[in-house]
């Protein structure tokens, strides 16, 4: 019904041609349709005629459009050196510009073509090109999917951790847009960059991830299959057979239906080596069998397709001599009736001495026009070397701070002790860049007849590296004091750290740095049902009975300020069973972004919390996060987030 619908629809646009143009873009639209009911041959040949009409009408953006599908073309059959050659020649007509879809498009397809070729170098400069035009260029589609070419740059440069960033940026994007369709790739992807880092457990998640999402975004068999025979492979390193044989069948049985033979290949090879360890050889044969009988058929089919190819390649040749051996006749007619007029007016001595002098004239600045030339080409291969030189010291840059964010993530508690000391909680964690100044601490403390739980909320000056410096230091005070020393008094806790970041930072001489932070400090009693806290500029919000009160701290920052001799204020509070504790830093409300983009503010912030009060805290992390990307929609997040509940 589909093929009939196209047939139509073009039969329609084919009565509508009245002009040449007209007559171009219907012969792109029947190569298409061509293309879809795989006449290939036919296809290829309709957009050479759409490049023969764009040649007629000496349109080079006409012309960069045709060759550009009919690289596209080839790429889907996997003719890839001309997929390449017509992707270059669509390039060179088209106007140089990353701000256009279009013109990025074709670069995302030089891209795959380099990852298939395995032209590691040409990836990963188009891959860079690629990442400078993502935001520039209008459509977020093509920007997730920038997003995940170059996290698989990096996955084949073995980069695992850069390869993740990408592949993440490429899933939050996808799914702030509701790109159904890719959003299961992103999770696959990623799955697959930490299998292979031998990280099991993390890699099962992101490809059961991927596979809800792909069946929920209704894609391909060929990425539903794939993320079965991931799955199954996954718990097969696991050592957990029984899945493992359970989703490999499936993906085998999928794969053999539709006739995917690179899928049931990879699900044989696998079935074989569980039947071996299982014992049952017989079986373990049957799909060694399978998976050479698979492995031939690629092969052979293989085979078929360059065969296939070499006579298309004969064919088109045959077909583009033809059309230049026309055109080369024209302009030599064109050529010899213009010499003969010539030879008519040229006749007079004056003629021939201007003549001469006007070709004197061409040769000097012919000349000077090389010389300068030779300059200018001079100056553009310094040009790209330096940009070379910086795009290799983005990535190396990137790679640090990449590692940087590993080691900021293992100094954070793990869930672990809020799951064991609270009834439910949630952590909202979200740095604006790669490390954070933004960071969360939590401990446990029993000690003679204290058995408390302290977690805090903290906010570091700045943001990314000099905030996350700050963070890493603020850390390693909080672990001084309250593990080792046992101070466990909230004010006393900010009064002895506000003392030591001034020592360490010699902020007592510089005068006019205030590094330090802002934050909550919570001690929370479960045997006598309290709560102690002390804060510095920031609040501390408490729901009872699904009502919310907001309770401050003191205004004055821990670190260098004019009342860093004020000593800070210790409060406590009796709870009750269901209460719920709410702390936050102040990129939450500080984003900008609404109808007017304007600051979120505090008060909205305190009103979407008593409007969800009574949902469980997992609808609430999620409400918040939905909340969050709504307002910013698309301006940039100005600020890390963190944001905590707990509910006793």
């Amino acid at each position: 019904m589909d093929s009939l619908e196209r047939r139509s629809k073009l039969s329609g646009i084919k009565n509508a041609v009245k002009t040449i143009e007209d007559k171009y873009f219907y012969k792109l639209s029947e190569a298409a349709v061509l293309n879809t009911e795989n006449n290939f041959k036919e296809s290829v040949a309709l957009y050479y005629e759409a490049i023969n009409i764009a040649e007629e009408l000496k349109n080079d953006s006409l012309k960069g459009v045709a060759f550009g599908k009919l690289g596209a073309t080839y790429l889907t059959k996997d003719i890839l050196p001309k997929a390449l050659i017509n992707i270059n020649q669509a390039i060179k007509f088209m106007p140089e510009h990353n701000t256009d879809s279009n013109y990025v498009n074709l670069h995302v397809k030089k891209a795959i073509i380099f990852s298939y070729l395995s032209l590691t170098k040409d990836y990963r400069n188009t891959s860079g090109w690629l990442l400078s035009a993502a935001t520039k260029q209008p459509s977020r589609i093509l920007e997730g999917n920038i997003y995940n070419i170059v996290g698989n740059c990096f996955l084949e440069l073995n980069q695992p951790d850069s390869a993740i960033y990408y592949f993440e940026k490429s899933r939050v994007l996808r799914e702030r847009i509701q790109n159904l369709q890719w959003i299961g790739q992103s999770y696959n992807n990623i799955g697959t960059a930490y299998f292979n880092q031998n990280k099991f457990t993390p890699a099962l998640k992101y490809f059961e991830q991927g596979l809800m999402w792909r069946l929920k975004g209704k894609a391909g068999f060929g990425g539903v299959i794939e993320s079965y025979v991931n799955i199954g492979k996954t718990y097969y390193k696991l050592k957990n057979n029984s899945l493992a044989e359970s989703y490999l069948n499936k993906s085998f049985a999928l794969a053999d239906s539709v006739g995917h033979l690179k899928l049931k290949y990879l699900s044989a090879q696998f079935l074989k080596d569980i039947y071996k360890e299982k014992g049952d050889l017989k079986r373990a044969m049957d799909y060694q069998d399978l998976y050479y009988a698979a492995n031939d058929s690629m092969y052979s089919g293989k085979k078929k397709d360059e065969l296939a190819n070499l006579a298309l390649d004969f064919d088109t040749d045959q077909k583009l001599r033809q059309d230049s051996t026309k055109r080369v006749q024209a302009e030599l007619a064109f050529l010899f009736e213009q010499e003969k007029h010539e030879a008519i007016s040229k006749r007079t001595t004056i003629i021939i001495a201007l003549l001469a002098l006007f070709l004197t004239v061409v040769a000097f600045f012919a000349y000077s026009f090389f010389k300068s030339n030779k300059e200018k080409q001079k100056q553009n291969e310094l040009i790209t070397s330096q940009h070379n030189l910086l795009q290799q010291k983005q990535i190396e840059i990137n790679d640090s701070i990449n590692y940087a964010k590993n080691i900021q993530n293992a100094l954070l508690p793990s869930a672990g002790i809020f799951k064991e000391k609270c009834k439910e909680h949630f952590i909202l964690f979200q740095p604006k860049d790669v490390v954070s100044g933004d960071f969360y601490w939590a401990s446990e403390v029993k000690e003679d007849k204290n058995d408390l739980f302290i977690y805090i909320t903290a906010d570091c000056t700045g943001h990314g590296v000099p905030g996350a410096f700050m963070s890493l230091i603020s850390i390693s005070f909080l672990n001084e004091i309250i593990n080792e020393e046992k101070i466990v008094d909230p004010a006393e806790i900010l009064n002895t750290l506000r003392r030591r970041i001034i020592q360490t930072l010699s902020q007592k001489e510089s005068g006019h740095r205030q590094d330090g932070l802002d934050c909550v400090v919570c001690v929370l009693d479960r045997k006598a049902n309290k709560l102690s806290y002390a804060g510095a500029n920031n609040k501390l919000y408490l729901s009872r009975a699904e009502t919310l009160t907001e309770y401050k701290t003191d205004k004055m920052p821990v670190g260098k300020s004019p009342h860093e001799n004020t000593l800070f204020t210790k409060s406590v509070l009796q709870l009750k069973e269901k209460d719920i504790i709410y702390t936050f830093t102040d990129g939450y409300p500080d984003q900008f972004g609404g109808p007017t983009n304007k600051k979120l503010k505090a008060k909205n912030v305190q009103k979407k919390i008593a409007s969800i009060v009574h949902r469980p805290l997992t609808e609430q992390k999620s409400e918040l996060e939905r909340f969050f990307e709504e307002w910013k929609g698309p301006y940039e997040q100005i600020d890390d987030v963190t944001f905590i509940a707990i509910k006793l």
